[in-house]
């Protein structure tokens, strides 16, 4: 189903969207949509990506977007000859690398241990590579912004990395926390916060058959420094599971809302059908699932004319029999793609329940502009929008 009211008033109560979905369905530029229209209601809203694609920058009016937030500014509006939202925007991309700097200089206890981290050679290569980590610092960066009290934000939207499953996300800190701190990992840091280094000892016949695997094929050397960065998170491990579950709850209450975002192919709405199940299953309020690049309806009215009465409208367009016939197959087959993905999106809805639906049409091209951004705003929350 799809209620503008509903949507509108989703807007206007969360205080955070979250959008998920697989990779290629426009989820970014949906997320940027979102607050663009809550800006426009006149909320003061954010973006947070985590796509590091030049696109969004440019649709926004910005030469570039990087990790502090940028103004989505009154000119840029004006020079896309739209009006000036009554609210605020802005636009922030999270780096992953300045992201982790920043949560150790936050919460490290001692100055020179932190300084000890930061240049640790494993923390400088992990803390991007290591798997969850962009989930991870997502959930950071989204319970600062979410916490802050200078210029405190009415609305925050999370546009999440590409996942396979909804629950990837929602669980991606527990995995990189329990990878980082264990029992296995224990076994390594007790020794070295003994005597600051690693001996022998670690690697005898007592020691975890997972250190010394390790040591076999890296090394003392890589060792060591896997010792000393799990020495130095061993105090703000708590303060980093805190965090967590802070966000866990904002996840879970009644003024956060996800957007699944999918598509009209069957992969697509098969990733759609299992976000919603288990977000509904955690108990995740589910605000919205938007199918973009929807195929639009050609013909219409006069599929059921004969070739003969489509000739009469083409030639009194200038145009020949041979290129009605061409338009008309043209027109047949979109039409035929047309039918498919409603069939498929009708059989879906069944498993939706009452989640409100948006079906956003094949726009023609990217969205590349505020225009664009604009367009894709005013399809989803508003009720003279082409909402169908």
């Amino acid at each position: 189903m799809n209620d503008a009211a509903a949507l509108a008033t989703m807007l206007r109560t969360s205080r955070v969207v979250v959008c998920v979905g697989p990779g290629g369905v426009g989820k970014t530029s949906t997320a940027a949509s979102i607050a663009l229209s809550a800006a426009r209601s006149g909320r003061r809203s954010l973006v947070l990506t985590i796509d590091p694609a030049k696109r969004l920058a440019n649709a926004l009016g910005l030469p570039e977007i990087g990790h502090v937030e940028s103004d989505v500014s009154q000119s840029a509006f004006r020079a896309a000859s739209l009006p000036v939202p009554a609210g605020r925007m802005t636009a922030m991309m999270l780096d992953i690398k300045t992201a982790w700097d920043e949560v150790v200089a936050r919460h490290h206890p001692d100055p020179s241990g932190r300084q000890r981290l930061l240049q640790n050679r494993l923390y400088v290569a992990l803390s991007t590579a290591l798997a969850g980590s962009q989930e991870y610092m997502a959930m950071e960066k989204l319970f600062e912004l979410s916490t802050r009290r200078e210029d405190p934000l009415d609305l925050i939207v999370l546009d999440t990395p590409p996942a396979e499953h909804a629950i990837d996300f929602l669980e991606a800190p527990s995995r990189i926390l329990d990878a980082l701190d264990n029992e296995a990992t224990r076994w390594l840091v007790e020794p070295f916060q003994a005597s600051g280094r690693i001996s022998k000892k670690v690697f005898d016949a007592g020691s975890s058959f997972f250190i010394r695997t390790i040591a076999r094929f890296t090394g003392t050397e890589l060792l060591q420094d896997l010792a000393e960065m799990l020495s130095e998170f061993q105090g703000m491990f708590d303060g980093f599971r805190a965090r967590a579950q802070a966000v866990r709850m904002l996840l879970e209450a009644s003024d956060t809302a996800f957007a699944i975002i999918g598509g009209p192919r069957k992969d697509a709405l098969d990733a759609v059908a299992a976000f919603h199940e288990r977000l509904r299953q955690r108990g995740a309020r589910v605000g919205m699932v938007v199918f973009n690049r929807v195929e639009t309806e050609v013909l219409g009215p006069c599929a059921g004319l004969d070739e003969e009465a489509l000739a009469g409208y083409v030639g009194a367009a200038g145009g020949t029999p041979d290129l009605m016939r061409r338009i008309v197959r043209l027109a047949e087959a979109t039409d035929a793609r047309y039918r498919e993905e409603q069939r498929r999106i009708d059989a879906l809805l069944p498993r939706l329940g009452d989640t409100q639906v948006v079906r956003i049409p094949e726009l023609g091209q990217d969205i590349h502009d505020l225009r664009g951004l604009d367009i894709l705003a005013r399809t989803m929350f508003s009720a003279e929008a082409p909402v169908f």
